[in-house]
């Protein structure tokens, strides 16, 4: 028996701060969601939950496109997002997982970063309690059925994975059942299937031609099995149940409409979900349960097996509920291809919210979602993209849908899971999914729905195009960047940072446009550093660089705000700006010489940096043109450069000689 008096031995007063609405909260981990088990489980849940008040948080991943692949792990990257701390109790559905990894990851969590309740459901895991679907001999009940109520004595067997425990545990009651009547056991009777439809259908034609006495029966390891092999055999012209009888096992809704309708083995997952829950409540009060509890499967006898007629009524009917569920699957695909094509073209990632599609329709149920992006560096999201397991602590939801209306929401922490303006008063039931392209990790959707309702049966393909969409956005963006610099370093120099003679030229050509629209008046700058050839021969081309960058800051020293500084070539710069007069241009050059001057005095360099200048300024009435102003500028350089030449190559030499 196990008792948790946990809020004692954590010192904790009343209910947990998380969702914000005061109520305790209760995890629940699974795998697979929208598949026929687990949308059992969570229906019962879910109605648990909002009628006693608490708040619900399932954490789930896809299976779909495989385990052991980056794809894989980029979706149980999932059990690193759950704030273990914060929960109150949790309830364990480890049996839908595949990957053994993350179920050990995700229990090592639990035994370290918290001492709540926990309940595992149909498998058991150390000594946690449990809440096991109890076989009680159905599958050799169907055995003995075949053989005393049919006379059958060559009955095959289509498994499951042969280390999946399930699919052992069922091979094994086969074994038992043709055991107590006296039948051998023939290994070539048995075919390993995956417990899915393709392999069940090469099962039907192993057993149909391949062995040298047809089965008289096939019995299936589940009913997905067990529906593929029907279809198959009847496609081969090989009737069920005339030629071959077949039976299934988990009793999913879809075998009570094959025709005929499939016999198998039924798991009361409404009853065993209903004890999770009541024993996990009964843990969080303090109160003593079992630590295995278990709930027996029935056996369905329908006409797959020889026995049971058709209520032909009652098969039109769910033949339309089947026909109209499967109307609604092609609108949710089609739905999932214009969602595809839309947003191959988002500009950002803000875009997304209008191109999901989950507010298209009424009928899907959806209240609440929010697409949760982790906060990092950078202005423009997704700012977070990591291979490493686990989240950022920050996260931003780019896209929040309240009551199926989009509202603005703030940065929230991590733990919190939900923004603050996603609380309600009621409970508060939420999905919770990885967002991510292979194995890097973006972020995670939140989606809430209205009363037992959850995720419908393309929800993995729709969140897997979401998840793809954010990495087209972040390759958009680092092929952005990758231009600009590409760009940056296509129109400036390298050295200096400046504009290079490209971009001057483009520069020069948009300002002066610019200049005539706005009449204003425009100065173009010619300076040219003086006896670079002197620094680089006697000191070094470094120093010739370092004297080169000189300049350059002392243009930008001297440059006001919307000016532009170049250099077009060797010791050769320019300077332009819009609204200067004689004045303005004077005081540029004062500040610019200020700076060189002051660099001289204090650089300790055996050489002295100076430029020779000169400038032109185009009026307000544009009475030249800009090769005109350029050509002025040039001439007053030189005139300027002559005057001086032969006294600076003294000055310039004149902390070396002293």
């Amino acid at each position: 028996m196990y008792r948790y008096a946990y809020e004692k031995m954590l010192g904790i007063e009343g209910d947990s701060i998380m969702f914000n609405n005061g109520r305790k909260n209760i995890c629940v981990i699974l795998c697979d969601v929208a598949d026929h088990y687990q949308e059992q489980v969570c229906r019962v849940l879910t109605s648990n939950a909002r009628v006693k008040g608490y708040n619900l948080a399932y954490f789930s991943f896809f299976l779909t496109y495989g385990v052991d692949t980056k794809n894989g792990r980029g979706e149980a990257n999932i059990i690193n997002l759950i704030p273990y701390e914060n929960f109150d109790g949790f309830i364990i559905c480890h049996d839908t997982f595949q990957n053994k990894d993350a179920v050990r990851q995700m229990f090592q969590y639990i035994k370290e970063r918290t001492k709540v309740p926990v309940i595992t459901l149909r498998r058991p895991w150390e000594d946690y309690p449990c809440v096991l679907s109890k076989n009680d001999g159905s599958i050799r009940q169907l055995v003995q059925h075949f053989v005393d109520v049919h006379g059958f004595d060559k009955i095959a067997f289509l498994s499951g994975p042969k280390d999946h425990p399930d699919a052992i545990e069922r091979l094994n009651e086969y074994k038992q059942g043709l055991e107590s009547r006296n039948i051998p056991y023939d290994e070539s009777m048995v075919y390993y299937g995956n417990f899915w439809r393709d392999r069940a259908k090469l099962a039907a034609r192993y057993f149909a031609f391949d062995l040298k006495e047809r089965p008289q029966a096939i019995m299936c390891a589940n009913d997905y099995m067990a529906l593929a092999v029907c279809n198959e055999l009847i496609s081969m012209g090989i009737m069920v149940p005339d030629d071959i009888a077949v039976t299934g096992y988990d009793d999913i809704w879809e075998s009570t409409i094959n025709m005929p309708p499939i016999t198998t083995v039924k798991m009361q997952v409404e009853k065993m979900s209903q004890k999770a829950f009541e024993s996990l409540e009964k843990m969080m009060n303090g109160e003593e349960v079992p630590k295995e509890q278990a709930v027996e499967t029935k056996i369905a006898i329908r006409n797959s097996c020889g026995c049971e007629g058709m209520d032909i009524q009652a098969m039109l009917k769910k033949r339309v509920r089947q026909s109209q569920e499967h109307e609604k699957l092609l609108d949710l695909v089609q739905n999932n291809t214009y969602m595809f094509v839309e947003m191959s073209d988002v500009a950002s990632a803000e875009n997304l919210v209008e191109h999901v599609r989950l507010l298209e329709t009424e009928d899907n149920f959806v209240e609440h979602f929010f697409i949760c992006l982790g906060e990092g560096r950078g202005k423009i999201y997704p700012k977070y993209c990591s291979k490493k397991p686990g989240y950022p602590p920050q996260m931003k939801a780019i896209g929040s849908v309240l009551n199926r209306r989009v509202i603005d929401t703030a940065c929230f922490e991590t733990t919190e899971l939900l923004p603050k303006e996603a609380t309600t008063q009621e409970p508060m039931v939420y999905y919770f999914f990885p967002l991510h392209n292979l194995q890097d990790t973006f972020g995670y959707f939140a989606i809430s729905y209205q009363g037992e309702h959850s995720c419908e049966q393309t929800f993995h393909s729709w969140i897997a195009i979401l998840g793809n969409a954010l990495e087209n956005l972040r390759l958009k963006q680092k092929t952005h960047a990758l231009l600009e610099e590409l760009n940056n370093l296509y129109i400036h120099d390298a050295l200096t940072g400046l504009l290079n003679r490209r971009g001057y030229e483009n520069a020069t050509r948009e300002m002066y446009n610019k200049s005539i629209t706005t009449h204003k008046s425009m100065v173009i700058f010619s300076i040219d550093m003086d006896n670079l050839k002197i620094v680089n021969d006697q000191f070094g081309h470094a120093q010739g660089d370092l004297a080169l960058k000189t300049i350059a800051n002392a243009m930008e020293y001297a440059a006001s705000d919307g000016d532009l500084c170049a250099r077009i070539g060797g010791d050769e710069f320019s300077a332009f700006g819009l609204n200067y007069e004689q004045e303005e241009a004077e005081e540029f050059l004062k500040r610019f010489h200020e700076y060189l001057a002051e660099f001289n005095h204090t650089s300790q360099l055996p050489y002295n940096v100076w430029a020779s200048c000169g400038y032109c300024i185009i009026s307000g009435i544009h009475d030249m043109t800009l090769e005109e102003a350029v050509i002025e500028s040039d001439a007053r350089l030189y005139q300027e450069k002559r005057e001086k030449k032969e006294k600076f190559v003294e000055t310039v030499l004149r902390k070396e000689e002293s």
